[in-house]
């Protein structure tokens, strides 16, 4: 797939052909052609290069935001051979534009039959990894783990400001969280196995070194996701910070080892804080926003808050692995 150009193809009244036109008459866009002349509506394709699709997108959506009835669809572009070589200048830009940032991510943040069963195969398989102290188990369970699509969704809601979103991403991870820990705690009581096993036991033990593993996932899964280069690595990389530890809370809660059972709780807390604290702040410095100026400044004091929350939550996570290192714990 190409990285620098797509199709956007935009459906309206053939009355306004003509102010769509004009409104894409832009560097990095080059129409592309017009649909046949059948019926009322129009077809109108543009190939654009990616550091003018999101200008191009906004303008369309604010020229066409009184028309009864249009449409805008966008289309991967294989490859492009031109005439002239075109020096790539946008490596700063943003690689994938909001609207597929949120169809992306809205399509993987949804609590789904196939979600449910990838989290209790994930889960099942993460526990006996555990439980038998095989990190390759462990591996091979995050690789399926779904829990990426619903964080990312939380924090991508928020800096949209899109509540469905956000109260969909939630809702599926909170069932999901909920769920591994059911799964272990079920695993727990009816299969005999050690607590003290390696594997196990460290998801017992919080350090500082798990608040920085953290941050740099949510900020990888962010990063990767803005680029358009999100990697079935990258969220094996934030499942290894989430389905172990939840699926451990159940397995202590299982076998009544309460204080084991609150250290992974701790740590995944910490995680959680982490992932969505670097997140935000990467999808804030990459620019990611609403479209209208109205919308960016609604959801400015709900990101402050996020922040803030998530900042706070974290400082309170770290002070209390401070005193269990400083207690010898």
């Amino acid at each position: 797939m190409s990285m620098t150009h797509q199709y956007i193809h935009v459906v309206v009244p053939k009355e306004v052909v003509d102010n769509v036109i004009e409104v894409a008459e832009r560097e990095g866009v080059t129409l592309g052609g017009i649909s046949a002349v059948k019926g009322s509506a129009r077809t109108v394709s543009f190939l654009t290069m990616r550091n003018a699709q999101q200008g191009l997108l906004d303008d369309l959506q604010r020229t066409l935001h009184n028309t009864a009835d249009w449409k805008i669809a966008i289309s991967p572009v294989d490859a492009v051979v031109t005439k002239s070589h075109e020096e790539e200048n946008g490596e700063a830009e943003i690689a994938e534009t909001r609207e597929e940032l949120l169809s992306q991510i809205s399509r993987n943040a949804g609590l789904t039959p196939t979600y449910l069963t990838l989290v209790t195969i994930s889960a099942l398989v993460a526990a006996f990894g555990m439980i038998g102290n095989d990190v390759t188990v462990i591996i091979g369970a995050m690789v399926i783990a779904p829990l990426l699509g619903p964080l990312l969704g939380s924090i991508l809601g928020v800096s949209l400001g899109e509540r469905g979103l956000i109260a969909q991403a939630m809702k599926a991870s909170a069932t999901g969280i909920a769920l591994a820990v059911a799964i272990g705690a079920a695993m727990g009581v009816i299969l005999p196995f050690d607590v003290a096993t390696p594997a196990l036991a460290a998801r017992a033990s919080v350090g500082f070194q798990n608040i920085a593993l953290a941050l740099a996932a949510g900020a990888a899964a962010a990063l990767s996701l803005t680029a358009g280069a999100a990697s079935i690595l990258v969220g094996v990389m934030v499942a290894v910070a989430l389905m172990p530890p939840a699926a451990a809370i159940g397995l202590f809660v299982g076998k009544a080892q309460w204080l084991m059972a609150v250290d992974a709780l701790l740590l995944l807390a910490v995680n959680l804080a982490a992932v969505h604290l670097s997140g935000q702040l990467v999808f804030l410095v990459r620019g990611v926003k609403p479209r209208t100026r109205y919308r960016q400044a609604k959801v400015r004091q709900p990101i402050r808050f996020s922040l803030t929350i998530s900042g706070a939550l974290l400082l309170v996570l770290a002070l209390l692995i401070g005193y269990q290192v400083l207690s010898g714990k």
